[in-house]
């Protein structure tokens, strides 16, 4: 096998090389305790090729990179998904001004349609009953969408891929959930238009038959994948891959560039490289471990009297519910933390999620299990009322985000912005899923909810001491 981008890394560093070059760290071990890091922090000197123009070393690595996710192209993303979802909705923008997005997007793709000036047209995920969790976006709740904007159309003889740039879905979504993205695709291409989808947290998906498919294999065009979120690389990198001919690769190498720095880190890209040469090498194993003892765990939570775990979710994913119980998940979230060193990935109004990868430990498995028994048994029996959730809120589009988030704003008290149009995306971070989106009437149901999420401790961007930005009313 071909050497990876970090042995390139390592024999520069071991070699007699003086860096008259960037980063001004200069490599030395006399930058503090990160000196041993900054050995390999290079910029693109002669040898290491280039990001935005690769021919050899990186090159290799993105077709090692698409081999594994059988891509036609892969490229290797050095800020995260976000970057991945700017470009890829930006490639597609040209070709109509409507985008067709799950309302459960990340707000990074509402940040690309916004910067592209395109009109949002919603499909809403199923609820699902019991566990307050956005389930999938169905195949027919998007036909239904699709056929309802031509319908609405006054142009009857304008086709499908000139009104409806694309179609951008999350599967998995944050807690788990994969929708059929297989029959999404056919859909879609059925009417000449392209499916982005944000897999952000599915890097490991097809790597294992207990796993789903990634969708790349299901047939969508544009895909996202978070490296550093369930395989073992570094926080910020992720990959985007492209096939199919209803994009231009062109158009979206052009939106990397502008996406991504011109300076790439070579430690993110050598993260990026070594977690694929890892998965290629070792996934299929490390991932039979990571199932076993995810089973053992299932087996004794099954002791517990109030907290249970979703069952629907991909494996890579614990969705711990305490709907039944005395307390919420932001509290069953602190807990964990402050009394037993836990530290989950994010809390809702009635669970929290823990992220699995192939790189844990069996000790984990079992200070969680300990932890939520010894928590249940002190659970009371019954909880005085249901936590709020979010998910089945539809917000009535006042204004395109196109148009209000340029608006003059005010800021008022949340609990008096009834009947308002908010100037501001407000979402829990994580998962930053937008409750609202600048141009959206607030509700009585919407400050309900706010105000249970801020009151509670809750993470709350666009909230600020209590107060909301909203549309300056129309003179």
């Amino acid at each position: 096998m071909k050497k990876g981008l970090l042995e390139y890394l390592r024999e520069y560093r071991d070699s007699d090389f003086y860096p008259f070059h960037m980063p001004g760290h200069k490599g030395s071990a006399e930058s503090g305790s990160l000196g041993e890091m900054y050995r390999y922090d290079i910029t693109e000197i002669d040898g290491f090729d280039n990001l935005h123009e690769p021919k050899s070393i990186i090159q290799d690595a993105q077709i090692r990179a698409a081999k594994l996710y059988r891509s036609e192209e892969t490229y290797f993303l050095i800020n995260g998904s976000t970057g991945g979802l700017l470009s890829a909705v930006s490639a597609i923008a040209h070709r109509a001004g409507k985008l067709i997005i799950a309302r459960n997007c990340h707000k990074a793709v509402y940040h690309a349609a916004f910067l592209n000036h395109m009109e949002l047209c919603y499909v809403y995920p199923e609820i699902i009953a019991g566990y307050d969790l956005a389930g999938e976006i169905t195949v027919s709740a998007l036909k239904n969408t699709i056929e309802k904007i031509l319908t609405s159309s006054d142009e009857k003889s304008i086709a499908a891929d000139k009104m409806i740039a694309g179609v951008v879905i999350t599967s998995p979504t944050y807690d788990g959930i994969s929708s059929d993205v297989t029959g999404i695709a056919k859909l879609v291409h059925s009417y000449g238009i392209p499916l982005i989808v944000d897999q952000a947290h599915g890097a490991h998906f097809g790597m294992h038959p207990a796993y789903p498919p990634n969708a790349v294999t299901e047939g969508a065009d544009l895909v996202v994948h978070s490296v550093h979120k369930t395989l073992p690389a570094p926080t910020q990198t992720a990959l985007l891959h492209r096939n199919g001919s209803l994009t231009d690769g062109e158009r979206l190498r052009k939106y990397l560039r502008i996406y991504q720095s011109s300076s790439p880190s070579y430690l993110l890209m050598a993260g990026i490289d070594q977690a694929i040469k890892l998965a290629e090498e070792e996934g299929t194993e490390r991932l039979n471990q990571l199932l076993f003892f995810r089973d053992q765990f299932l087996e004794e939570m099954k002791n517990c009297r109030h907290i249970c775990i979703c069952p629907l979710t991909e494996p890579g994913k614990l969705v711990i519910s305490v709907r039944g119980g005395s307390i919420t998940g932001q509290e069953l979230y602190q807990i964990l933390r402050e009394r037993y060193r836990l530290q989950m990935e994010m809390a809702s109004g009635s669970y929290v999620v823990a992220i699995l990868s192939m790189m844990d430990r069996e000790e984990g498995f079992k200070r969680l299990c300990h932890a939520l028994l010894e928590i249940d048994e002190q659970m009371e029996e019954k909880k005085a009322g249901d936590a709020l959730s979010w998910m089945g809120l539809h917000p009535e589009v006042h204004l395109q985000l196109k148009d209000a988030y340029d608006m003059s704003y005010m800021e008022m008290e949340v609990g008096e912005t009834e009947g308002k149009i908010a100037a501001e995306f407000v979402n829990l971070y994580p998962p930053g899923i937008p409750l609202l989106v600048p141009g959206e009437k607030i509700s009585r149901e919407c400050i309900k909810i706010i105000e249970f999420y801020y009151e509670n401790g809750y993470t709350v961007y666009g909230i600020d001491q209590n107060k909301m930005k909203v549309v300056m009313p129309l003179e």
